[in-house]
């Protein structure tokens, strides 16, 4: 493997951290926006507490997402959600009393062994940390020392890593190799860990497991435009009736120093792509006044407008078929790599956060378009429910017979 200078050496955690929370304004953000968008303090106040309370958007989402601006109607703000809006839609589409599966789907090695046994394109695992469950045929490691061999003798690089379960990329890594000379595991951001130490991070911060995969080689076509980092597509498919079918797609570009595609990571970007067609219009990366409109990639130079994602139409086919495994659910969000020869389903979510649309589409999840699919959406799960509900009655009735 390559050589490591001193200075790549780190000796803090290697795994990705989870977010700060968006925290309250300082005074300093709201002085900002009274003077570079005209909204008084006052009115700042009032519209934090209205969409706090009817769009279920924090004070800290107010200014990061930009809310406060004034292009955009009382009406058109109030068709935005935040963090806690977002959760209480994916309520509505899916019902709590329908999610008898969603530990299931949370899991990623059972979740991922189902779609490759449904022939459904997916990520390989190579092994699987926990202290006590069985994962079949696939490696199982134990402990720090059992992590560390497979680390340094036994793994098929690049390598990304993951906790078993999790969400926003909290926790994982890609892992590019090893110096097996110094000891050291090689990041995808380019800097070095000692490999016992990572291991160690591993067992001690992660024990309700962990997970090492193939990484995915993407496409060349959209490697060109935004670099080598893994960014995938965030597909969303929602079930009227009876048959799936996409909602929206977003492009999750990442950081060119980052090792993931979650855009809250300093330097990501978001790209909105035309669900039907898979054509990019643009790029957006920052947030609050921060926030900027990108044409072109800011590294490849290459624009974003007009670029065509590779297989979009098997893209959206993997997306249905996987959603028609578990038709009870009214909405699902798809994170599916663009792969040389197709689309690798990454991870399946129950719980899509849909600030992503938001923010490269510059308009709210309930708009006029949407707002009618997910009352449809509502009405079919809600038909599920009483169905349900009155089977168990009869079943009842019939043991007491």
């Amino acid at each position: 493997m390559s050589s490591i200078d001193a200075s790549q050496i780190h000796n803090n955690k290697a795994l990705l951290a989870a977010q700060d929370r968006a925290a309250m304004p300082a005074s300093k953000m709201i002085v900002e926006v009274a003077r570079k968008f005209g909204v008084s303090p006052i009115k700042q106040m009032r519209e934090m507490f209205k969409l706090d309370r009817k769009a279920g958007i924090s004070f800290g989402e107010y200014y990061a997402a930009q809310h406060y601006r004034t292009d955009l109607t009382a009406e058109e703000k109030l068709q935005f959600v935040g963090e806690k809006g977002s959760y209480q839609l994916n309520l509505r589409l899916s019902p709590a009393k329908l999610g008898d599966k969603r530990s299931f789907i949370r899991d990623k090695v059972l979740y991922t062994t189902m779609l490759k046994g449904m022939n459904l394109p997916t990520t390989e695992t190579q092994a699987v940390v926990h202290s006590e469950r069985g994962f079949g045929g696939i490696k199982t490691l134990r402990a720090p020392s059992d992590v560390s061999r497979f680390l340094k003798s036994e793994a098929i690089y690049p390598v990304f890593a993951k906790p078993l379960e999790g969400s926003k990329s909290v926790g994982s890594a890609l892992l590019e190799g090893i110096d097996a000379a110094k000891g050291l595991i090689e990041m995808g951001n380019g800097k070095a860990f000692d490999i016992d130490a990572f291991a160690h991070e591993v067992i001690t911060d992660y024990p309700e497991g962990f997970t090492f995969q193939s990484a995915v080689r993407q496409h060349k076509a959209v490697s060109a435009l935004a670099g080598h980092a893994v960014g995938t597509m965030r597909v969303v498919t929602v079930i009227e009736k009876s048959v799936p079918r996409v909602l929206y797609a977003v492009w999750k570009i990442p950081s060119p120093k980052a090792m993931s595609d979650n855009f809250w990571q300093s330097g990501s970007m978001l790209g909105a792509v035309d669900a039907e067609t898979g054509k990019v219009s643009h790029a957006i990366t920052g947030a609050g006044p921060d926030r900027q409109i990108l044409e072109q990639h800011p590294i490849s130079g290459k624009s974003f407008a007009g670029f065509q994602v590779p297989h979009w139409e098997k893209v959206k086919e993997v997306a249905n078929q996987g959603h028609s495994l578990f038709p009870e659910f009214g909405v699902f969000g798809w994170d599916i790599a663009v792969g040389e020869d197709g689309p690798v389903i990454i991870e399946c979510n129950a719980n899509p956060f849909h600030t992503l649309y938001q923010l490269p589409h510059d308009r709210g999840i309930n708009n006029a378009n949407f707002a009618p699919v997910f009352d449809r959406v509502e009405a079919r799960t809600q038909a599920i429910l009483k169905e349900r509900t009155e089977q168990m009655k009869q079943l009842r009735k019939e043991q007491q017979v």
